[in-house]
């Protein structure tokens, strides 16, 4: 089977295309111009195509005589221009959606994010919890497309289920685990509030395997959404401490509160948007960056066991492992 895998340059997308490829199937992955391609060029039967989903016509290209779609393509990070995360996390969804419906595509796999929750959250969160958006504009526009989803699943017929990963964690993600890996080692890492906070972490070839398991599920699944994470549950703690054990570190101790450091978040985000920095880095502290480590967040995953028949394979001792072998290996941090 033919496959076109979006945003197969980055992080999760690339191990999509590890795992395609290694189960036999025809991949195509489309990089935007000037993406770092050097992972895909090593693969054997996988072809690479240059373009976006703002790019219609590197689009209707990239989705002609494939019967799946995986769709990682996305603005990311809670810090930008609305209109920039709209471009792509809209627009641009509508745009892949319905080129691919006109070619004739089977399944198209879509993956949202358990931000569209909100992160303010109690108990176990399941896939019925209704939308929040929280003052950024990668929630937003996350949430948008879904919706936009769901009307195109009624007006279209589109093909679509939808997977909402947790925190994804593993080899290659220079942008979120790597850094607490180096801070880490050198000993500059802290816990926010007690550290007993539950943290929705997931390895990043599970979440493949959830990505894959949507594709090869029947039309039942169609327009469904399903949360993927690793259900056992980890303390902020265990994780920042799993990984100092992987680099035979010391524990983190360090505590600060979560209260002083949201607000401290917060304030930085008003004095950088004042200042007209949208544009640029995100401050050094933002609320979004403090709630996802220092609040509880837990999903539930009955549903994706159930009609998908997905099952984390990776605890955090085996996934942290692995991650922090390919960081030393490669010191992406110098």
């Amino acid at each position: 089977m033919k496959v076109l895998v979006t945003g197969a340059a980055g992080f999760i997308g690339g191990h999509v295309v590890d795992a395609l490829a290694e189960r036999g199937n025809e991949v195509r992955a489309l990089v935007r111009p000037g993406g770092n391609s050097s992972h895909l060029q090593a693969l054997k039967d996988v072809e690479i195509v240059q373009g976006d989903l703002i790019d219609k016509g590197s689009l209707e290209f990239a989705v002609q005589d494939v019967q799946q779609v995986y769709n990682l393509a996305a603005k990311t990070g809670p810090w930008g221009v609305e209109e920039a995360y709209r471009a792509v996390n809209l627009q641009g969804l509508a745009n892949l959606i319905h080129f691919a419906i006109d070619a004739g595509v089977q399944r198209i796999v879509h993956t949202s994010s358990v931000t569209v929750y909100g992160h303010h959250l109690r108990g176990v969160v399941t896939e019925d919890h209704p939308f929040y958006a929280e003052n950024n504009p990668y929630s937003r526009s996350k949430i948008a497309g879904e919706r936009l989803i769901s009307q195109l699943v009624q007006e279209r017929e589109a093909p679509v289920v939808i997977l909402r990963p947790a925190w994804v964690y593993g080899p290659r993600d220079v942008a979120s685990f790597c850094r607490f890996v180096n801070l880490v080692e050198r000993g500059k890492s802290f816990l926010i509030g007690t550290g007993e906070n539950i943290v929705p972490v997931v390895y990043v070839r599970d979440v493949a395997q959830g990505l894959i398991k949507a594709g090869d599920a029947g039309n039942e699944v169609i327009g469904r959404a399903y949360n993927i994470a690793d259900d056992r549950p980890v303390t902020q703690a265990e994780y920042l401490n799993t990984i100092a054990d992987a680099l035979q570190a010391p524990h983190v101790s360090r505590k600060f509160p979560l209260s002083a450091l949201y607000l401290a978040g917060r304030t930085a985000e008003v004095v950088w948007q004042a200042m007209g920095r949208r544009k640029g880095a995100p401050p050094p502290l933002t609320t979004y960056g403090v709630s996802l480590l220092g609040e509880n967040q837990q999903f539930s995953i009955d549903r994706a066991r159930r009609e998908l028949g997905y099952g984390p394979r990776f605890d955090v001792t085996r996934g942290v492992a692995e991650g922090v072998r390919w960081y030393l290996e490669e010191r992406p941090y110098g």
